[in-house]
C-alpha cells in the first residue's frame, strides 16, 4: 500500500471512530435519562477513546512522515 492510500484508510478509520464516540455518548445519555445502568456503557467508551487516540497517532505519524518525505505534500488541500 502506498503512503497516501494509507494515509486516507487511516483517516477513514479517524472519522469512523468519531461517529462511533458520538453514537456512545448519545446511548450514555439515554441510559442517564432512563435510569439504567451506565458503568458497562462508560468502559466500553474508554476503550473507544483509547483506540480514537491510537487512530490519531497512527495518522499523525503517517503525515509527518509524507511531509518528511516530500515537503511540498499538502494535508486536506493545504501545502505545508
Amino acid at each position: 500500500m502506498v503512503l497516501a492510500e494509507e494515509i486516507e484508510m487511516v483517516k477513514g478509520h479517524v472519522r469512523v471512530g468519531e461517529q462511533h464516540l458520538l453514537r456512545q455518548h448519545e446511548l450514555i445519555v439515554q441510559l442517564e435519562r432512563d435510569n439504567l445502568p451506565t458503568r458497562v456503557a462508560i468502559d466500553f467508551l474508554q476503550q473507544l477513546e483509547d483506540m480514537q487516540a491510537l487512530h490519531r497517532l497512527h495518522l499523525s505519524r503517517l503525515l509527518r512522515k509524507a511531509v518528511d518525505s516530500n515537503p511540498s505534500f499538502t494535508i486536506s488541500g493545504h501545502s505545508n
